[in-house]
């Protein structure tokens, strides 16, 4: 029974991508370039990844990158029609990883550099601005959430990893490795309204606290709660409210509902 061209193209893809080997019969003189294009293949995804973690590449040096990546390549095969989101796991993987899981700084350089990318390709959509919240009536206030612009991102960071980050982008040797926090930090990436430049910043911890409890949806008054913990409870509504309008001033918000209320 003959193969067709789909299905030895089927099974030529399933070798690249799992090593089965379906497709080893068809191949003459057992495929003796077969190995040119699994290492092609394997090659293509790594220079992806270094494109994507530039700061981790520099961080790890040529030896230490390819190598961890080869791994990451086999442990977390491409399963998207788009090479984009190959190094969605990055992250996570060197947290538990064997080399790496004990090295907190190379999944913080990880997770900050995805952050930035998602932050600068995600889908656009129409902000919000401070009219907005004049608008909404007293009694709707304690119900009021909130939805999120989808290009803003956060990630917990171990490290401060910014400035060698800044450093490798701006062709400069880091002057120094990133420095540990004394506590997990986390930090806020979005894209700029106005230049659609991706911008990015520490968040005190109270400011990570609402925007984590605005994301899961919970109200202004539970932010106010979630702020009153952390600061002076007097100050808390004062506080919520000047964190709303940073939000609102750098779009980080596109919309406001009050239990189905209108206005």
């Amino acid at each position: 029974m003959s193969t067709s061209l789909a299905e030895l193209q089927e099974r030529f893809q399933a070798r690249l991508l799992k090593g089965d080997d379906a497709i080893l019969p068809h191949l003459n003189a057992g495929g003796p370039f077969l190995k040119a294009y699994e290492y092609a293949y394997r090659a293509r995804l790594v220079e992806i990844l270094s494109e994507d973690f530039e700061g981790l590449h520099t961080l790890l040096g040529d030896e230490w990158f390819f190598s961890t990546m080869r791994s990451y390549v086999d442990a977390h095969p491409s399963t998207s029609p788009s090479a984009r989101w190959l190094g969605r796991s990055v992250a996570d993987w060197l947290r538990t990883s064997e080399d790496w899981a004990t090295n907190s700084m190379v999944s913080s350089m990880a997770a900050f550099e995805w952050m930035l990318g998602l932050a600068f390709d995600a889908p656009n959509a129409a902000l919000i601005e401070m009219g907005a919240v004049g608008a909404v009536p007293p009694e709707a206030w304690p119900m009021l959430t909130f939805t999120l612009h989808p290009a803003l991102n956060t990630a917990v960071l171990d490290f401060d990893v910014s400035v060698f980050y800044r450093a490798v982008k701006a062709g400069v040797d880091p002057e120094a490795p990133p420095v540990a926090y004394d506590s997990p930090v986390t930090w806020a990436a979005w894209r700029h309204p106005d230049s659609l430049m991706v911008m990015y910043r520490a968040l005190d911890a109270d400011e990570a606290a609402a925007l984590r409890a605005a994301r899961e949806g919970q109200t202004f008054d539970a932010l106010c709660e979630i702020i009153a913990d952390c600061t002076d409870a007097d100050e808390a509504a004062v506080r919520a409210a000047g964190l709303l309008r940073v939000w609102i001033e750098s779009g980080w918000i596109i919309g406001l509902d009050a239990n189905g209320m209108s206005w």
